[in-house]
């Protein structure tokens, strides 16, 4: 099928120009000539195979987003728009996000975005249009509105709905789809977190020619978006390993270890390293450090498919999220950092999702049967108190929200990492469904906390984060699946590389939440406080970085071959970051002797080793 559907594509593209007539006017939201006060957000591509807009007002109507287009030909039009009712998987009544399109200045319909189930094509009216005309899309509530596309046709049409009819109709109908063919790269890096971006710095100063790509605007993934660079870096088997992640973080390495205190060490081995929450200026030093070492970094990219030749990956293909162009992209390696295994799944490898049972690998955590239970995603939120007092919604009138009570409800002003949801939901595929549970979390407790209880009234509501930050999907296989107990019982394998040192911290449902919310909680607990999760460091090998199903991808972030146990301990920003420089310094083995990185496994190990103790 996803070779069906390049070839598709690819057709399309090819019969665009014939198809495509003065009468018909195709226009991407995230294309408005003036987004006014909409964001622009991604998290439904694997439904629509688009960015969309979003007016994230947090329960305030948003600023219009306006464009202008110029219709050739007077004449009755059909206008068709691609929206959807966000909370339809939990409410049957009207959804919250509605607003209106305006046609130079006049609704065509009353209102949109509160009907319907899925993402889909709604025919809204029929109207008499000629020369410029404005579109504008006017926000009537704050609580998160959404919209792909304006079709205008002077026919009407059957409206395409699934994935890849929305793809074909997409790139024939948009005026500027083209496929940009770049040049091939030694390594194709695709994400561009802590683990991408280190992958990338590692194998470029070895060498090597590399393009890294990423699906949004800023480097760093999670921790761009707000998650510490967590675990440990002053208890490595190889102390050089580090260095680039301290580089990328704004830290000098020869400071570093003049100040062996310097991370904040906890009792049972895990800790932060001290480094700046200044997300803006980070992501900003990483675009510079990576583009001085030559790095070709792609922004707001996502990778939608990939080819491949027997045991060989070919390319992948992506689409920009705001122009709506496809990039081609080859190379003799690549490496999957989306941390959602994204690459691997395209190409149809083997996976792992939810938790193993004891019979894999008899670790004494797992289940007597495999389920789909794994950690969710959490969103940053914050309020600040003001002078005076603010409304918000009491949470009656907020029937869509998570209706917290005098017998369910959470203190506080901002997040912390007990915001939790998306327990047993594919947080890959539905990345848009997690955080929309989390924004029902969010607006309910805070609609209750404001007209309810005492001390409130002054706060208002600043920030909400729109992109989840997941801390469990997919995990593709490698020539070895790290588990719980080699890292409890220290197992030493040859190839031991990168270290880590935070806990098998494994979240899961909160019971009083479960209680009130079940099957769509947002409230975590671990089990850390009674020590049954420390570890000592442990040495992971390197044979969990690259993929048993193909010859040149290497495997690295929240992606990597581990068990869900096992990956409570290596899932942390610091110890991906370290990850990813032995990634990239495998890479520069593989070029050097035109080798695959099983190769470098068993032929080149002491190569790599003496790499690991000297560093970047």
């Amino acid at each position: 099928m996803k070779r069906i559907t390049s070839i598709l594509i690819v057709l399309c593209a090819l019969l665009a120009s014939c198809s495509k007539t003065p009468d018909t006017y195709f226009i991407e939201a995230e294309n408005f000539d003036d987004r006014g006060g909409w964001v622009h957000d991604h998290q439904a591509f694997p439904k629509i195979g688009s960015a969309y807009l979003m007016a994230h007002g947090m329960g305030v109507p948003v600023e219009d987003a306006v464009t202008e287009i110029n219709i050739k030909r007077p004449g009755e039009y059909y206008i068709y728009v691609s929206t959807y009712n966000w909370t339809s998987p939990w409410y049957t009544g009207a959804g919250p996000g509605a607003y209106t399109l305006l046609v130079n200045g006049k609704p065509v319909q009353e209102v949109l975005g509160t009907t319907g189930t899925e993402w889909e094509w709604q025919c809204i009216g029929k109207i008499r249009l000629e020369g410029r005309t404005e579109l504008c899309l006017h926000d009537l509530t704050g609580f998160n509105g959404r919209i792909d596309a304006i079709y205008i046709t002077p026919e009407q049409e059957k409206m395409p709905q699934s994935y890849e009819e929305m793809l074909a109709f997409r790139n024939r109908k948009s005026s500027n789809y083209q496929i940009h063919r770049e040049k091939k790269a030694d390594l194709v890096v695709v994400g561009a977190g802590v683990a991408g971006c280190t992958t990338a710095l590692a194998a470029a100063r070895s060498g090597l020619d590399i393009i890294l790509i990423d699906n949004h605007s800023k480097l760093g993934g999670n921790n761009y978006l707000g998650v510490k660079m967590s675990g440990l870096m002053s208890k490595n088997k190889y102390p050089q390993l580090g260095n680039l992640v301290r580089e990328l973080s704004g830290i000098s390495t020869e400071e570093y270890w003049k100040n062996p205190n310097r991370e904040d060490i906890r009792p049972n081995g895990n800790g932060h390293p001290i480094m700046s929450d200044d997300r803006e200026a980070i992501a900003a030093l990483r675009e510079q450090i990576l583009k001085e070492a030559k790095v070709r970094v792609y922004h707001d990219i996502h990778i939608y498919e990939a080819e491949k030749d027997g045991r060989t990956v070919t390319s992948v293909l992506g689409k920009h999220l705001f122009n709506n162009e496809d990039y081609l992209f080859t190379g003799k390696l690549f490496a999957d950092c989306t941390g959602d295994g994204d690459v691997g799944y395209l190409l149809g490898a083997e996976y792992m999702i939810g938790r193993e049972p004891k019979s894999f690998a008899d670790e004494q955590s797992a289940p007597e049967t495999p389920d789909n239970k794994m950690m969710g995603g959490t969103l940053n939120w914050n309020a600040v108190e003001e002078a005076e007092a603010s409304a918000f919604p009491d949470v009656k009138d907020l029937p869509w929200a998570m209706q917290c009570s005098d017998d369910y409800f959470v203190k506080g002003t901002k997040h912390g990492w007990t915001w939790e949801t998306g327990f047993e939901i594919d947080n890959a595929k539905e990345a848009e469904l997690v955080r929309d549970n989390m924004f029902r979390a969010i607006y309910g407790n805070w609609a209750y906390l404001k007209n309810h209880q005492e001390g409130y009234s002054n706060w208002r509501l600043e920030k909400v984060g729109q992109f989840i930050q997941k801390r469990e999907s997919r995990r593709l296989y490698g020539d070895l699946v790290l588990n719980e107990n080699d890292v409890r019982n220290a197992v030493e394998y040859p190839d031991a590389s990168f270290t880590t040192t935070w806990t098998l911290d494994l979240h899961f449902p909160q019971k009083t939440n479960t209680a009130h919310f079940p099957g769509w909680e947002w409230r975590s607990g671990c089990p850390n406080k009674d020590k049954s999760s420390w570890i000592e460091p442990y040495h992971v090998p390197y044979r969990v970085l690259y993929s048993r199903d193909f010859d040149n991808l290497f495997i690295g972030g929240r992606c990597m071959s581990v068990t869900h146990v096992a990956l409570g301990t290596v899932r942390v920003q610091t110890t991906l970051g370290m990850a990813g420089e032995v990634t990239g310094m495998a890479a520069g083995i593989c070029k050097k002797y035109d080798v695959t990185p099983r190769q470098v496994y068993t032929d080149h190990l002491d190569e790599l080793i003496a790499l690991m103790e000297k560093g970047l």
